[in-house]
């Protein structure tokens, strides 16, 4: 479930999950658990994948993610040889705001 669903909402992909968890333990119930104790084990792996999921969505919900829309900025580089080059120094400069 992971990946699929970047570009989603946090609430849809916590309904997805839901529904997916749902559906697995609906599957889960009907199966024998001495028979088919390999298939219960993965069906356990995909809830617990949908659980993370869950708790993930849930977390950003309650802090959206906030973009940082960076422009061009200035980076200045000098280098001083009267140093015996053993100097090096490095600013940075933010664009300026519009």
């Amino acid at each position: 479930m992971f990946g699929f669903n970047k570009n989603k909402s946090a609430a849809d992909r916590y309904r997805d999950a839901d529904k997916s968890t749902q559906k697995l333990r609906d599957k889960r119930s009907k199966l024998d658990p001495i028979i088919d104790e390999k298939k219960i084990k993965k069906i356990n792996k995909k809830i617990h994948e949908n659980n993370v999921e869950k708790d993930i969505a849930t977390k950003e919900m309650n802090h959206p993610k906030t973009e940082i829309k960076r422009t061009t900025n200035n980076i200045s580089f000098n280098y001083n040889k009267n140093d015996n080059g053993k100097h090096a120094h490095l600013h940075y400069h933010p664009a300026k705001k519009k």
